[in-house]
């Protein structure tokens, strides 16, 4: 069988198209440096609903059964050629992969899809808003839905301005704030990347003597010039999928 209902569809790649400060001026750009760094990545305003903590620290909880289930098979669909779970086909894009993921635990994400307008990303969002269970955090919990915008220029204008192009969804978060997250690449397939709200715009971080990944690059290469590159850049909002009633 195949599951119905398109995701993110395939981008096409298109070509891209000093003064001296004073050290006071530094040095309150400095100052304005930190606080970001220490406060970390807002959602869209398009979100304003789904409020960010302001004062929030690393307190993982115990996954329920569910949230464990679709960690665990979403990690198993990683490097798959094609997306096939309990006899049933998914499209190989990033809703599909998301949704595949949930099926592992008797969740069809794409239920409510024929109430809603656009591409996958856009119903999954709208299914999870209608919900009420959007909301935006450092330390995301497994198995929440991640949506990101201008992940590409999906509307072919020349422009950053395409909201809701990609979803997926969350493995594992770090003290450090770097979430894994299981998504569709458009290369690769399936894979395990990182993000880092604290810090959206470091590809990399200085952490117990070494340098990791913590915001890996989303926007397709050949994208008009946007609003960044990085994952934790182009962040719009979490989803809760395992509260949504069955």
């Amino acid at each position: 069988m195949e599951a119905s209902g398109s995701g993110c569809s395939r981008p096409r790649p298109r070509a891209l198209r000093t003064a001296a400060l004073g050290s006071a001026l530094l040095l309150g750009t400095a100052a304005a440096l930190v606080s970001c760094a220490v406060r970390g990545r807002e959602p869209s305003a398009r979100d304003a609903a789904y409020p960010f903590p302001e004062a929030e620290t690393y307190a993982p909880a115990v996954p329920s059964k569910l949230q464990a289930t679709v960690v665990a098979g979403g990690l198993s669909l990683v490097g798959k050629t094609e997306l096939v779970v309990n006899g049933i086909r998914y499209p190989m894009d990033c809703t599909g992969v998301v949704r595949a993921a949930y099926a592992f635990g008797g969740v069809d994400l794409a239920y409510r899809f024929a109430f809603y307008p656009g591409n996958g990303v856009a119903r999954l969002y709208g299914t999870l808003r209608d919900a009420g269970l959007l909301y935006s955090t450092r330390y995301p919990a497994p198995g929440d839905l991640v949506f990101w915008d201008d992940t590409y220029d999906a509307n072919g204008n020349g422009r950053a301005d395409d909201p809701l192009t990609h979803v997926g969804m969350v493995v594992g978060v770090d003290a450090e704030g770097t979430v894994s997250y299981l998504h569709h690449n458009y290369r690769r397939g399936p894979v395990v990347e990182r993000m880092n709200l604290i810090h959206p715009g470091a590809e990399t971080l200085f952490v117990k003597g070494v340098y990791v990944t913590v915001n890996s690059p989303l926007r397709m290469r050949g994208s008009p010039p946007g609003p960044g590159t990085t994952a934790g850049e182009l962040f719009r909002v979490f989803g809760a999928a395992y509260k949504l009633a069955r």
